[in-house]
């Protein structure tokens, strides 16, 4: 959509200078008469003045009396009629900067595409509709209205068709007002309806009209162009007492029937809570990542038939100040909405791999799994960002292991296959997450270079009563072993679940039954005291101190 313009439209005409009002403070015709008749009383006594002998001897001649007054009745005549011409043309000039004044201000209160009224003629005439309603306590509605499927059209046809479908749908709306109500075309494809004297009730019987009305189709020469339309309802008084609150507000509901998919949407306070959470938490997010106030979890991961811990996943933690403590599932979102899934994403590897190069002095030998989405697999420098940070912390790519969800790599699959075998020619490892949520494509699977598959938990929670469950399960295992893959099953809660995993032969476990996401002490302290036991290796050496300064080694700007 694009931009709306948000500043109210000044007349031209108030803004020339010598006006008051809009109007001229003196006259063009005026001025010149005025200057018309002064002239005879210049010339005359200038040209005494300039023969003075001459003029005193024609004066006392009485032969030259008739003459002269010939002579000077010819010339007031003249003047006369030169006075009546540049009266003419200064009225003529009068009238037409007064049409050119009414155009100039019509189109400064007007679309020029569509001829409706525009933002500006909108807030004064919202502004006098709340004062009249205010009067008589009653309600008035605003409907801010924004076309669906029109940026493909502008796309796919060009911005000439756009504009003809832009008009149509004006044209087609202006049927279903009444005389007192106004529509207006904010800018762009978004539109506002003000209806006075129309409560809720009223306002969705009126949404419901314009969006059957935007279901016909707009003919433009041989193409039948269906747009649709989503729309957000503000009711004066009760959701906003002023012009900007009220549009502010119907905005905000426009956008929610456009996410929702309903059509319309009436102003839900609620829901303006939680988009001003969601606006806080996008402002806060790049403090948290260049202020390292970000956490990281680790989950482990347990070999199901030597009950050894084989690695541990990296989950992320955000403890905002306000909110407590924020799940993955909303920051990642987040970060890919605000563009900071790049840095965001350099901070867990470089986080993780710091970890993983500390157990590694201690003599813990665990792998680290770190997650991607979708939108790392497009970033360009993701490939160059890893081998930095293997390098900076000197931990070997076989230690690294990396997530990617199956929707991830199906997004664009040929750019996600080329990442992956970059990334696997390092020696990473590379596994796909939530494995059977998603359109599994068996045939694109068996070309990935993947080490193994992650059952998604929704299939493992119910292995121990649900025997469809167990066949998906059991499928999955025995195709994932056919490709030579290993299996690591999410989400185990409970021991049934764990014993059926290993009859069915899955590699490896993770869960709750196992354990929780552990920051790194507990994590330590809770392989000291449990069951599975890790690895132990020779240690590392020589790797910096902080996920900032190992950024700095590897030269990574955000």
């Amino acid at each position: 959509m694009e931009s709306l313009n948000n500043n109210d439209a000044t007349t031209v005409s108030a803004c020339l200078p010598g006006r008051i009002g809009g109007r001229p403070l003196f006259s063009p015709a005026a001025v010149i008469f005025s200057l018309a008749l002064l002239l005879p009383a210049l010339i005359f006594p200038a040209a005494i003045v300039a023969h003075p002998d001459a003029a005193t001897e024609r004066l006392h001649i009485a032969a030259a009396q008739t003459a002269w007054e010939g002579w000077t009745l010819q010339w007031m005549a003249g003047l006369a009629l030169l006075f009546a011409g540049l009266f003419a043309l200064a009225s003529w000039m009068f009238m037409r900067m007064r049409r050119l004044e009414g155009a100039m201000e019509h189109q400064a209160r007007h679309d020029a595409l569509t001829g409706l009224p525009n933002r500006a003629q909108l807030l004064d005439r919202l502004r006098q509709a709340i004062h009249a309603a205010g009067g008589r306590r009653t309600p008035l509605t605003l409907i801010v209205m924004d076309l669906d499927r029109f940026k493909g059209i502008n796309d796919a046809l060009g911005h000439h068709v756009g504009d003809l479908v832009l008009q149509q749908v004006g044209a087609r709306l202006r049927e279903l007002l009444r005389p007192a109500d106004t529509m207006a075309r904010l800018g762009g494809d978004e539109f506002a309806l003000l209806l006075p004297e129309t409560d809720e009730h009223q306002a969705r019987d009126a949404a419901r009209k314009i969006i059957l009305a935007l279901k016909r189709p707009c003919v433009v020469g041989r193409h039948h162009l269906c747009v649709g339309g989503s729309l957000g309802i503000a009711v004066f008084p009760r959701h906003g007492e002023d012009a900007p609150t009220l549009i502010q507000h119907a905005d905000t509901a426009m956008y929610a029937a456009k996410q929702s998919n309903t059509g319309y949407a009436v102003y839900d306070p609620e829901r303006d809570r939680r988009s001003f959470k969601q606006l806080e938490l996008e402002n806060d997010l790049r403090d948290a990542i260049d202020g390292d106030l970000l956490e990281l979890c680790y989950q482990p991961m347990v070999d199901l038939r030597s009950g050894t811990v084989t690695g541990v996943e990296a989950l992320l933690r955000w403890n905002h100040p306000s909110y407590g403590v924020i799940s993955p599932d909303v920051v990642i979102p987040i970060a890919e909405l605000t563009g900071l899934i790049q840095p965001l994403a350099v901070w867990v590897l470089n986080t993780a791999l710091r970890q993983c190069a500390e157990w590694r002095r201690a003599g813990l030998d665990l792998n680290i799994a770190v997650n991607l989405s979708a939108w790392n697999l497009q970033d360009p420098a993701l490939v160059d960002n890893v081998r930095s940070a293997l390098s900076v912390w000197k931990v070997p790519a076989a230690r690294l292991e990396l997530e990617i969800t199956e929707s991830a790599m199906m997004a664009e699959p040929e750019r996600a296959r080329e990442v992956v075998g970059r990334l696997n020619a390092m020696g990473i490892r590379l596994a796909i997450d939530d494995f059977g949520a998603g359109f599994s494509s068996l045939a694109y699977l068996k070309k990935l270079p993947v080490s193994s598959l992650k059952i998604d938990k929704s299939f493992i929670l119910g292995i121990a009563w649900d025997d469809s469950d167990t066949k998906i399960v059991r499928s999955t295992i025995d195709l994932a072993h056919d490709l030579g893959l290993k299996v690591v099953a999410e989400g185990v809660e409970s021991e049934a679940v764990r014993a059926r995993l290993v009859t069915l032969g899955c590699d490896t476990a993770q869960g709750y039954h196992l354990s929780h996401p552990l920051p790194t002490p507990a994590l330590v302290q809770w392989l000291r005291t449990s069951a599975a036991r890790p690895v132990w290796a020779q240690g590392a050496a020589g790797t910096p101190d902080t996920p900032q300064e190992a950024a700095k080694a590897s030269g990574y700007k955000h």
